[in-house]
């Protein structure tokens, strides 16, 4: 394996692996997946945290409870936002997007590691691996956008609302801003991999001897 496509694929692992635990992150009262959040609200010594399936509400640093896993979960239909922000905007759309899009990168990102591990990393596959993880980082870059405009927005929102409250990004979020700079590296790498790479007789010379 060469030097670029060692990197390459160690890029790729990084950000599936960074792809997976957001996805996961949240879901149910577990250690180390209710510490994965992208967003949380802070009031009275309590809080309210949202991933992707769901909110958990606490106190202190403990988690009391979670809600049932939804896929696309719309943040704005958590009842205890109610409490401090009436008649929110459905968002549902925007959630159903970013939930989709996540999927559609884990994918993309997981079939470009197996596709050149599977090869032997050859110049075909390594192209191949090159455009489908430059197509993840970009759509990892929208939902990193989407969720950030929609993290942000619903901080400052709740903070007019009530000054009391305090807002902050989570951990998914910083995840996520990883994972797309992974699946950029990764696309270089490969690119990188096809252009310098030993040609297909230097192989063949390599694999009779």
């Amino acid at each position: 394996m060469s030097f670029f496509a060692f990197f390459a694929t160690f890029f790729t692992f990084s950000a599936l692996v960074l792809e997976i635990f957001t996805i996961v992150g949240n879901i149910y009262n577990q250690p180390f997946l209710r510490s994965l959040y992208f967003a949380r609200f802070t009031f009275s010594n309590q809080f309210i945290q949202f991933g992707l399936w769901n909110y958990c509400i606490g106190t202190g640093t403990e988690i009391i409870q979670c809600s049932p896993p939804v896929a696309a979960f719309d943040w704005t239909q958590a009842s205890i936002l109610k409490l401090f922000v009436r008649d929110l905007p459905d968002l549902s759309k925007f959630f159903l997007a970013i939930f989709i899009l996540y999927w559609v990168a884990l994918g993309l990102t997981f079939f470009a590691l197996l596709v050149t591990s599977f090869s032997h990393f050859r110049r075909g596959p390594d192209l191949l691996a090159s455009i489908s993880t430059f197509t993840s980082f970009i759509i990892m870059v929208a939902v990193f956008v989407m969720t950030l405009v929609i993290s942000l927005r619903g901080i400052n929102q709740i903070k007019d609302a009530n000054p009391n409250i305090t807002g902050s990004l989570g951990p998914s979020m910083w995840m996520t801003l990883g994972a797309l700079a992974g699946l950029m590296l990764a696309s270089f790498m490969y690119c990188a991999t096809c252009i310098f790479g030993p040609s297909k007789h230097v192989r063949e010379a390599e694999e009779d001897a």
